[in-house]
């Protein structure tokens, strides 16, 4: 493994690379503690299958730390291009995301070729929750009833032509069945999509499956490495 920092607004942000550059895969967290520890085993994983992984932790999360209260999904988005900008990558690129990261991954989705898409409980929002500060009435805004009917990431997904792969619990109370339903559907142009909901699991679906449903979590796996590992 290969561990950096990478420059961005007075911050530096902890990234590495597990794996044979260049990178084939880009991992994204989620929101409230998480941070990219969170996947490592499942990118050493991938790494067993040939496939390299990068990741960092975004501001307020991690090796990286800073206030958390004074980013924003827009500063994620960038923070995320910085560090792709640091790296070679290859020529099927793929990006993996739970929950925030998520969006931040259908962001990039327009600005970097990508191969596939893959979502774990991921959340949409508004675009006009976009640039507001985590502590500046972003809370207000994702809060307002279906206000991820408003997001960008529809007209976002609707040009996508790679693969899209959605893995989401069952009983997960985090992400609306709307905000699922609406990735799948807009995703209509895409080569593949796939959406996968785990019975029983909850919004950490992979923790879930891991404790619960080894055998699950091994077809998951299954799914995702076959995705990444796809040639056409």
């Amino acid at each position: 493994m290969r561990t950096f920092q990478v420059p961005f607004e007075g911050h530096a942000l902890a990234a590495d690379v597990i794996g044979r550059e260049p990178v084939d895969l880009l991992v994204l967290h989620g929101a409230g503690q998480s941070n990219r520890e969170r996947f490592r085993q499942m990118r050493e994983h991938f790494w067993g299958e040939g496939i390299t992984s990068a990741a960092f932790d975004c501001i307020g999360h991690g090796d990286t730390g800073g206030d958390l209260k004074h980013s924003s999904l827009k500063s994620r988005t960038e923070q995320a291009c910085r560090v792709l900008d640091t790296l070679p990558l290859s020529g099927s690129f793929s990006i993996l995301a739970g929950s925030m990261g998520g969006y931040t991954a259908v962001k990039l989705a327009e600005r970097y070729p990508t191969t596939n898409l893959i979502l774990i409980g991921p959340a949409m929002y508004t675009a006009e929750a976009y640039a507001v500060p985590f502590n500046g009435g972003f809370t207000e805004i994702i809060r307002r009833a279906k206000s991820w009917e408003a997001s960008d990431a529809w007209e976002i997904l609707s040009r996508f032509r790679g693969r899209l792969l959605v893995v989401v619990g069952e009983s997960d109370a985090v992400i609306p069945p709307g905000v699922i339903r609406g990735l799948y559907e807009s995703a209509a142009n895409a080569h593949d999509r796939i959406l996968y909901v785990v019975p029983n699991a909850s919004h950490m679906v992979i923790t879930d499956l891991r404790a619960k449903d080894p055998e699950r979590h091994a077809e998951v796996m299954g799914l995702m490495t076959r995705m990444l590992t796809a040639r056409g």
